[in-house]
């Protein structure tokens, strides 16, 4: 997992090939319909803008994604995660969704922390993340990045 302010994403663009890509969205695309998939480059490359109102911890299962990397950037609101190394989640809820690329975890955070506007999370595979927590509108971008198969261990 990366956090960092959005002035240092340009630090990062060596860790992925697409990742060159998500910082020339930022500049280009609008983030204003909640919901849409924007597809950058097919599916190995998505944006999907989310307008939410917070929760609160106990609704925030931990998650995990096998062939996507997100980066998730806070545009407005605080939006605080849960965080959890993949391998310490053992108490699933709902397995593996193929088509959504997506477990969901009864296990704890082991830490949590908050993202306020303009500033970004990077999860790869082995990062379960219980996002959303908060209060009031959240809105932010998740980049949906498919993990490359000489990528996978992070």
């Amino acid at each position: 997992m990366i956090v960092a302010p959005l002035t240092d994403f340009g630090t990062y663009l060596k860790l992925h090939p697409l990742f060159e890509r998500v910082e020339q969205a930022l500049i280009t695309l609008d983030f204003s319909n909640p919901g849409e998939k924007i597809y950058i480059e097919n599916d190995k490359l998505i944006a999907i803008p989310s307008f939410n109102k917070g929760r609160n911890t106990g609704e925030a299962l931990l998650e995990s994604h096998d062939r996507y990397i997100d980066i998730q950037i806070c545009l407005q609101g605080e939006e605080t995660f849960g965080w959890a190394d993949r391998q310490t989640c053992s108490s699933i809820v709902k397995p593996y969704n193929q088509e959504k690329d997506i477990t969901f975890y009864n296990d704890e955070p082991s830490t949590y922390f908050t993202l306020k506007p303009n500033q970004f999370a990077i999860f790869f595979p082995n990062d379960c993340h219980a996002p959303l927590i908060g209060s009031g509108l959240i809105k932010k971008v998740v980049f949906k990045v498919k993990v490359e198969s000489n990528l996978h261990n992070f």
